[in-house]
């Protein structure tokens, strides 16, 4: 929530980019496929666990070494990847 103060005009027009039929067609198709009961009990903090870990590490007197940054993900092509989602989705359907 935000005080009115805390709202600001945008300082630039932004476009809306051209989505197919196909598109917007496979985005509500993937989006209702997904549609469930939100349930918080399936959600955890990880940082908070690793955090946690990383305290009781300290105080134990052992050493904390940071771990070097994984190399950045390959670039994958957004339709292709809805598609692969929507095709799991409907075998998931049909073998429940």
């Amino acid at each position: 929530m935000f005080y009115a103060e805390d709202v600001k005009e945008l300082q630039k027009t932004y476009t809306r980019p051209e989505v197919s039929e196909q598109e917007m067609g496979m985005a509500k198709m993937l989006i209702n496929s997904m549609d469930t009961p939100f349930d918080p009990s399936k959600y955890k903090d990880e940082y908070q666990v690793k955090l946690r870990e990383l305290i009781e590490t300290k105080v134990a007197g052992k050493e904390v070494v940071a771990v070097e940054p994984e190399s950045g993900g390959k670039v994958i092509d957004l339709m292709d990847a809805l598609k692969a989602s929507v095709e799991k989705v409907k075998k998931d359907k049909e073998t429940a």
